[in-house]
């Protein structure tokens, strides 16, 4: 049987407009380069937008593919990606870890504010609970960055390390990320396409979604159950409500494989006699750094 299989695998397809979160100098325009082509270097190849909403609303009108952040290290899974599945399955195509370290930089010895990101905050904890100045949040690192550049006060931000070759500031710490080998994984997504085979040199994850449509006890058990008896090993599980009611969930999964290997497709066999499910994407797994 084949499920609703919305990926492809071993994509050779060339991308001259991508979606991304901007503005210019986010850790997602880093990720984003992985997909340009050799021939892509026009300012025109990456299409920046204000949210993650946006970015992937992007595809397929203004743009063949969207690039956007879908796990950190420290902050867990991205929710608004995974509930965004939900509504709009599109197709997962390949992933790229990319390294996240953030420096402090200000203008003065003492600041009295300091500029920083929301999700920078939550990855400079530590050391943002050690200043004795107010943290103002911003909406992007790059904000953060102009905050302090336009200040007439003393001030101070958290911004990507990538970016301090570009300027010179009074006061530089290089490295305030909590965790060390702080990454984030992001992810190409389009409109879904037909699934390719897999080809046996490639190491496979699949994404799976699955809609909780007969509540009742003991179901993340009984889909535990039914991976763990055709061994599939799986290597990441969220579960969130679908703003339906309470109570209503539905799952984000990804295992090791591909969606027509015979024991992933033995064991969506099964949940989805109870279930919906819909097979995301089957991708090339990254490279850990």
């Amino acid at each position: 049987m084949r499920f609703n299989v919305t990926a492809t695998s071993n994509d050779t397809t060339h991308y001259p407009r991508i979606a991304t979160l901007g503005p210019t100098g986010t850790f997602s325009e880093r990720a984003a380069q992985h997909w340009l082509t050799a021939d892509s270097s026009n300012k025109n190849a990456l299409h920046f937008y204000p949210s993650l909403a946006r970015t992937l609303a992007a595809v397929p009108e203004n743009c063949e593919l969207a690039i956007v952040p879908i796990e950190n290290i420290v902050e867990g899974i991205v929710s608004p990606v995974v509930d965004s599945f939900v509504r709009r399955p599109l197709q997962i195509i390949g992933e790229v870890m990319v390294p996240i370290q953030f420096a402090y930089v200000a203008n003065h010895s003492q600041p009295e504010r300091i500029f920083a990101q929301f999700v920078a905050q939550g990855q400079c904890s530590e050391f943002l609970a050690g200043q004795s100045a107010p943290v103002l949040t911003t909406a992007s690192n790059s904000e953060s960055l102009q905050q302090l550049l336009d200040s007439k006060q003393p001030a101070g931000a958290i911004v990507p390390a990538h970016a301090l070759a570009e300027h010179h500031f009074a006061r530089v710490q290089q490295d305030v990320t909590d965790v060390a080998h702080n990454e984030t994984r992001f992810i190409a997504v389009r409109e879904p396409r037909e699934l390719e085979a897999a080809q046996p040199s490639i190491d496979y994850k699949t994404a799976i979604l699955i809609i909780d449509d007969a509540d009742h006890p003991g179901l993340l058990v009984e889909h535990l159950q039914v991976f763990a008896a055709y061994r599939v090993n799986l290597t990441a599980l969220v579960s969130r409500p679908t703003g339906r009611r309470f109570g209503h969930y539905h799952f984000y999964i990804e295992c090791e494989g591909h969606a027509h290997d015979s024991s992933i497709q033995a064991a969506l066999t099964l949940i989805q006699l109870r279930n919906r499910v819909t097979v995301l994407g089957s991708f090339p797994k990254a490279e850990q750094t």
